[in-house]
């Protein structure tokens, strides 16, 4: 009896949070204005003196509450969405009204009407097509322009009378949607007041992220045991990319938005780069770590055998098995590690502070004031908060400068430690783990001091401000153009790009096919203007395309005067010369190359294919409405509503194939059910409009659910579309014909014929495979990175230092490319398994390919925030020969998993080893600051805390350069020449590594 008793509590409590957890997922402001818009769009079309207004279309006001004007989250999304609707669809009225009035000169359902309708309607498509593929955020309102021209335009050709009555019909349809929608958030948002933005709050989420990152890097610092799993540090680091991404896409989305409240979100703008400063450092020098080489106390370069011959290179350090008997074994106390590790940790916790300050900060100024509260109360919050800011700041001043310190001295205390124990001067690795960790929180510890003193200026207009209303930057971005865009930096530099296409297609990057390449320049310069003047010319002269077209166009003017000096006048000869003359002068050489590159951009731009898959989709779907009255087709297509086809078509057709397979399937299972429940429907409640409005309300229930808590949204859609045709059908036409079995079959078919025609078209016409435009961004991604390396590496040898501001913007420039191409092919993967596809598609060893990008951008980053401060002399001027090598091995290993990837064929068996010349260089380095040292024991400072960084970096990116060229391996397979045989004894790769080749051959393990 006692269990029992316990028991029923327990019972009644879980229920309690089950409808607990029910009611604060439908109880809320979203859901319910969902609910309350579809009531009363169902409600309007039942009434007859509204739907009168609405016409034979007045049940097309629930289509378009569902598919454009469907309620948001916040009053800002709605009224953006409501706007940017409203005049697309009072374009797309204004046109086809224009249209038919055109139409309706020529004559009644004559052959030049039905022209002007189509071909009206063609150009409204393929203009949609093209800004609905070029501005993101004009897809809804381009699609609603096609879905009432594609009405208005199809229906009574030529008929005087409906010109202007089939345009105020549609009016009606738009704005009852688009005001019910409306009307439907204000009234929740009086019942569920609050504010729905999550830009702050996700910024300061990330802070939090940042702080959990680097407390369980500490480890580091020392070269301490740990005892958490690799795999959850990667995981940890992979969570803090997203949200730094999505930190960036938020405030993409945000910054357009209307709020009320005492700080705009532009005063936390700069936290987001802060925010990719930070994790970028924690990445390259306080990462997850590999497996490492050797026990700790171990020296980094082994030496050289006794049988080496002089000049001979030192061996790779072989590897150990794990990264767990790595942190198993006992760790040696080393005198550097003793020194440097207590200033860091306390560095570090310095740090820590000081991303709590700004976490609390931003939670507290962003918070909304509650209504007693008074202008006294909130200065003294930010009071409290500007003195918390100054507090941290301060310790984190005094922190970095003592770790600063110590670091310039730490080398001194070493030496004289081993000197006095008699050891012989070796460099264990744990040296150059320490170092970089050390260099790493030192750029931290600069972020950080950038991050208060934003949140100091925070905090001070936060003070000043009075709570207003915040209106949104109008610009290109708002359209889904990217910004000019540009980054900041640590000098403070802004670095424009070119373009911001998301597909990329019209811009000039490193590398981009639409460039004309030097041999088409120079037949663009040998054509028929220099044929008959140049047949026995010079040959082209060095230097760039400018000198060359004013080296021919002033060696052609010159030879095309002496012909027409000889020439008679206003003979042929003469009028041939003047037309050469011109047409081979330095300007319209100029001009022709120009119009050479826009036409090849066009030609190869997806915008202007989308908008001819778009047109001509529309043009073979709407064919038979724009036949003459008493033909069969047209009979049908006004019979069937063949405007439906049409609009499914124009709403599944997506940028790219697999897009546009998962919308289609799903739509079609959508469209079966909607079928389904509105026959159902039909059959209980035939012309009861009580009946009607409740089911229609009620169904929307699953719906509202499925759209808001599912990733299935293309499958509610067209379901609740499907549904107002069908079960409105007498109250929009008095006497149908039809039976309600009939209608829905007809309707179902409709709408799963324009999506069958969605999936053919982007299918066969200009197909876009994300695995080819994945494949192809990778390769243009490894160009990139090996640009970037170039560089980095030519700023590094440049004598003249006068140009370093052109080659930092050139820098930072490849960065934000390179990292735009790697969202770019992360979003191409999650779009890429619903594509159909006899190959089959890798997807594991795809994302470990943008991961391994992504961690050798990381690492040229760090590379090129350290190589700032390395003293050049030792490490540069005087191993340039080395530095030379290791250079070119690692651009030889980029270029060969670059053209892997672009022509799909096998990587080389035998590639430069970047890890041998990573040894000559890493043991000549060493031995000049060895002498340096040796000559001047107080040498180099804290600049060879940097050298050391430099080299752990270095070897973090051989590795991963291995890496790549192993997953490269798996993908595309090796050429081998040499393989296992009995008759000969493969070479090992440390052998192979001796001579300075590494193989990429790898045999399978039976």
């Amino acid at each position: 009896m006692t269990n029992s008793e316990s028991a029923t509590p327990r019972t009644c409590s879980h229920i309690r949070k089950a409808i607990s957890s029910v009611a604060k997922q439908w109880f809320a402001r979203r859901p319910l204005a969902r609910l309350l818009s579809t009531l009363l769009c169902s409600i309007i079309i039942v009434i007859r003196p509204f739907s009168r207004l609405g016409g034979e279309f007045a049940f097309l006001v629930l289509a378009l509450k569902e598919l454009v004007f469907s309620v948001q989250e916040n009053l800002a999304q709605q009224l953006e969405l409501t706007c940017l609707n409203i005049l697309g669809a009072l374009l797309g009225i204004g046109v086809s009204t224009l249209a038919k009035y055109l139409a309706s000169l020529a004559g009644r359902d004559t052959t030049g009407a039905r022209v002007i309708c189509a071909v009206f309607l063609i150009l409204i498509c393929f203009v949609a097509g093209l800004t609905k593929s070029r501005l993101v955020r004009l897809q809804l309102s381009t699609r609603i322009s096609c879905f009432i021209s594609t009405w208005i335009l199809t229906s009574d050709i030529g008929a005087r009378d409906g010109v202007l009555r089939d345009s105020g019909y549609f009016l009606w349809v738009t704005l009852s949607a688009a005001v019910i929608c409306l009307v439907s958030l204000l009234l929740m948002m009086v019942v569920f007041p609050g504010s729905a933005t999550n830009f702050e709050t996700e910024t300061a989420a990330t802070f939090a992220t940042l702080q959990e990152c680097l407390s369980a890097s500490l480890y580091r610092v020392g070269a301490r045991e740990t005892k958490m799993e690799v795999s959850y540090y990667r995981q940890l680091y992979g969570h803090l990319l997203q949200r730094s991404i999505k930190l960036n896409e938020s405030y993409s989305q945000a910054a357009f938005e209307l709020r009320v409240g005492r700080l705009s979100l532009h005063a936390i703008h700069p936290f987001v780069s802060i925010v990719e400063h930070l994790r970028r450092e924690l990445a390259w020098g306080l990462g997850p770590v590999k497996p490492l080489r050797s026990a700790p106390g171990t020296p980094r370069s082994p030496t050289m055998p006794s049988s080496a011959l002089p000049g001979t290179p030192y061996t790779p350090r072989s590897r150990a098995p794990s990264v767990h008997e790595y942190f198993s074994r006992v760790h040696q106390d080393l005198a550097f590690v003793s020194v440097i590790e207590p200033p860091a940790l306390e560095l570090a916790n310095k740090i820590v502070d000081a991303m709590k300050t700004v976490e609390h900060l931003i939670a507290v100024t962003f918070h909304q004031r509650a209504p007693g509260e008074t202008p006294q109360a909130a200065q003294s919050v930010s009071g409290s908060q500007k003195a918390a800011v100054d507090v941290a700041e301060r310790n984190l001043v005094v922190a970095r400068d003592s770790m600063r310190e110590v670091l310039r001295h730490v080398f001194d205390q070493v030496d004289l430690q081993q000197r006095a124990e008699g050891k012989k001067a070796q460099l264990p690795k744990e040296i150059f783990d320490c170092s970089l960790a050390a260099i790493a929180l030192l750029q931290m510890a600069q972020e950080m001091g950038k991050a208060l003193k934003v949140a100091h200026q925070v905090a001070t207009l936060y003070e000043e401000n009075n709570t207003r209303l915040w209106y949104p930057r109008i610009s290109l971005s708002w359209l889904g153009v990217p910004p000019g865009p540009f980054i900041s930096d640590d000098s403070g530099d802004l670095v424009y790009t070119s373009s911001g296409a998301i597909d990329g297609d019209l811009q000039t990057d490193v590398g981009a096919d639409e460039r004309l390449t030097v041999m088409e320049a120079r037949q663009g310069l040998a054509e028929r203007a220099f044929t008959f003047t140049l047949s026995h010319g010079r040959p082209v002269p060095a230097g760039g395309l400018a000198t060359r077209y004013r080296h021919h166009a002033t060696a052609s003017v010159s030879k095309m005067s002496l012909q027409l000096n000889g020439a008679k006048v206003w003979s042929w000869k003469f009028w041939q010369g003047c037309v050469g003359l011109v047409w081979s002068s330095e300007k319209i050489m100029r001009a022709r190359v120009w119009l050479a590159k826009l036409h090849r951009a066009f030609a190869h731009s997806s915008h202007w294919k989308h908008g001819l898959k778009n047109a001509i989709g529309v043009t073979v779907l709407t064919f038979p409405a724009f036949m003459p009255a008493d033909s069969y087709g047209r009979r049908w297509f006004q019979e069937w509503r063949g405007q439906w086809m049409t609009i499914s078509y124009l709403w599944v057709l997506e940028t790219n194939t697999g897009a546009t397979w998962r919308t289609g399937y799903l739509r079609l299972f959508g469209t079966l059910l909607g079928a389904v429940y509105a026959y159902v429907t039909a059959i209980i409640c035939k012309t009861n409009p009580y009946g009607l409005v409740a089911l229609v309300t009620a169904f929307d229930i699953p719906i509202t659910w499925i759209i808001l808590k599912t990733s299935v949204t293309p499958l509610a859609v067209p379901a609740s579309v499907t549904l107002p045709p069908i079960v409105f059908a007498q109250y929009t036409n008095p006497d149908p014909t039809t039976s309600a079995l009939k209608l829905a079959i007809v309707r179902a078919v409709m709408i799963a014929a324009g999506i069958v025609a969605a999936l053919v078209v982007n299918s066969l016409l200009f197909p876009r495979h994300c695995r080819v435009l994945f494949l192809s961004d990778t390769s243009r991604t490894l160009g990139l990175l090996s640009s970037l390396y170039l560089t980095l590496s030519h700023d590094m040898f440049r004598v003249n230092r006068t140009r370093l501001h052109d080659e930092r913007r050139k820098t930072l420039k490849l960065e934000l490319q390179i990292r735009s191409s790697l969202y770019r092919l992360s979003a191409l993967l999650r779009t890429m398994h619903n594509e159909l596809s006899l190959l089959p598609k890798p997807l594991r060893h795809y994302r470990d390919i943008v991961t391994t990008m992504q961690k050798m951008l990381d690492l040229m980053t760090g590379l090129r925030k350290i190589r700032e401060n390395i003293p050049r002399k030792e490490t540069v001027a005087h191993v340039f020969k080395e530095r030379r090598e290791f250079m070119s091995c690692v651009c030889i290993t980029l270029y060969a998993c670059q053209n892997a990837f672009r022509a799909r064929d096998p990587l080389p068996q035998f590639l430069p080893s970047a890890r041998h010349a990573f040894a000559n260089l890493e043991a000549q380095v060493q031995e000049c600051i060895h002498r340096a040292r040796k000559e001047e024991p107080h040498a180099l400072g804290l600049s060879l805390v940097y050298a050391f960084a430099e080299q752990e970096v270095m070897q973090h990116l051989v590795d991963t350069l291995e890496e790549l060229l192993e997953q490269t391996g798996q993908l595309f397979g090796t050429s081998a020449w040499l393989t296992h045989d009995t008759h000969f004894s493969r070479t090992s790769t440390v052998e192979e590594g001796d001579h300075g080749w590494y193989s990429t051959f790898k045999f399978d393990e039976g």
